[in-house]
């Protein structure tokens, strides 16, 4: 089985990230001005994700971690897991490495 390695992409030219009140946002930057209508807002296990992306790590791995920390079923937290990617890579928030097997 092979999965691919992601990690957040560049954070000085695309976006920035801050906890505020408990949850994590993040904002868009387009050129040298932040894009406010396109701020994300992430739920617990979204930022839990956001949180492992800031070093290389493959979708499995972020799937196993999501399941044992939110008592969810691997096969829901890996489903949930690989959307969530998707649309940060969709977003250019993330880029993908390296495959492994």
């Amino acid at each position: 089985m092979t999965s691919m390695i992601v990690q957040r992409s560049d954070e000085r030219r695309s976006f920035v990230t801050r906890e505020i009140g408990g949850e994590t946002l993040i904002v868009p930057v387009t050129g040298h001005a932040m894009d406010l209508e396109s701020i994300y807002v992430l739920n617990p296990v979204a930022s839990r994700i956001w949180e492992l992306l800031r070093s290389p790590t493959t979708a499995t791995h972020i799937a196993g971690v999501v399941a044992g920390e939110f008592a969810v079923s691997q096969e829901d937290a890996a489903a949930d897991t690989a959307e969530f990617l998707a649309s940060l890579s969709t977003r250019g928030l993330i880029q993908e490495l390296a495959e492994t097997v």
